[in-house]
């Protein structure tokens, strides 16, 4: 099992930041190795599973997941139920200043052997990496948005 974990800053409270980042639907919106996401039962909730394909290391991926814990504003979790390998999700959140949200992720994934011969630190190395531009990019999107409402 690979643990890759980060801990990001959004500029919006965490309200605002688990809407965007514990929605399924927006995954495609924020993440650029996510292609595409649909619901399968309903809209986001525990107990919702959906369908993911995502793009990375020159492989398309298709997963279907179901969220085990979704408290709006401080919790949600996920793991696989059908894929090419396993894997269980975490973003928690808190508040920080000034109307800001810390967000900490936490992904444990056991790959078997999908990606071959990689080692397993580079494939660690490549999620965190990915969530670090990822989540950059949000928070930049977030700023400017802000910074055009004022």
């Amino acid at each position: 099992m690979i643990t890759a974990e980060y801990s990001f800053d959004l500029p919006v409270p965490p309200e605002t930041a688990f809407a965007l980042v514990s929605d399924p639907e927006q995954d495609p919106v924020w993440q650029a190795a996510c292609v595409e996401s649909r619901l399968l039962n309903g809209p986001a909730r525990e107990g919702c599973r959906y369908e993911i394909t995502f793009a990375l290391v020159g492989k398309r991926m298709t997963f279907t997941v179901e969220i085990d814990s979704y408290e709006p504003g401080r919790v949600s979790k996920f793991h696989v139920l059908d894929g090419p390998f396993t894997y269980y999700g975490t973003y928690a959140y808190s508040a920080g200043p000034a109307g800001t949200t810390t967000v900490d992720w936490t992904f444990d994934v056991e790959p078997g052997d999908y990606f071959g011969i990689m080692p397993k630190s580079l494939l660690r190395k490549v999620l965190v990496n990915s969530v670090k531009k990822d989540s950059a990019k949000l928070a930049e999107r977030l700023r400017q948005e802000a910074g055009s409402r004022s």
